[in-house]
């Protein structure tokens, strides 16, 4: 039987770990960051600072039996800053900036472009689902999802992600997400916009 639990602080560096993992073939990521020799390290970067952005109280992380995990923001988080974003904020004289400016540049467009096409309705926003390549393939995507799906439901909410890869597509369909458009990234792949509406 799969564990999922929610996540707390604690446990940010597993997540970034397992989110890093997951995205590190995505076709969006791979624009991002296209050295594959130091993808790895960015994402992890990234996702680690999405999770302490994230928890305690901007949002809900589960872990699934400590290999998948998905980031959520509730319906009453003010959407707006992105990775890019956070990396500039947090960049100081003693902790250099951990990206390239080309990377950097990257990042803005996708930023910039999420934000421009994300809803202002209240709803659950599927930040992030990710598993480790090894045990994809084992319904633990399903699992990870199933809390705050069941909660949107109960609540009679809506529920919006943006899929950076379309071998994902079929996870979301069979969960109730219906394609909603694609956005665009300059010099770059598309996004597909989803949306869920409660059961």
């Amino acid at each position: 039987m799969t564990d999922v639990r929610l996540a707390t602080l604690a446990d940010a560096d597993r997540i970034a770990q397992i989110a890093a993992a997951g995205f590190y073939d995505d076709p969006v990521m791979s624009w991002a960051f296209p050295d594959d020799a130091v993808r790895l390290d960015r994402l992890q970067t990234i996702f680690g600072g999405l999770v302490r952005d994230t928890l305690p109280d901007r949002g809900t992380i589960h872990l699934a039996d400590g290999a998948c995990t998905a980031i959520w923001r509730d319906p009453t988080f003010e959407h707006g800053r992105m990775a890019a974003d956070r990396v500039q904020d947090d960049a100081t004289d003693d902790v250099p900036m951990p990206f390239s400016e080309d990377e950097l540049s990257r990042l803005m467009i996708l930023g910039g472009a999420m934000a421009a096409s994300h809803p202002h309705e209240p709803h659950w926003y599927l930040n992030v689902v990710s598993t480790l390549p090894p045990q994809q393939g084992q319904g633990l995507g399903t699992a990870v999802l199933q809390p705050v799906l069941e909660r949107c439901d109960a609540d009679g909410a809506r529920a919006y992600l943006e899929s950076t890869n379309p071998r994902n597509h079929t996870l979301y369909h069979r969960h109730g997400f219906v394609d909603a458009g694609e956005i665009a990234l300059e010099g770059g792949p598309s996004l597909t916009a989803m949306w869920r509406d409660p059961r």
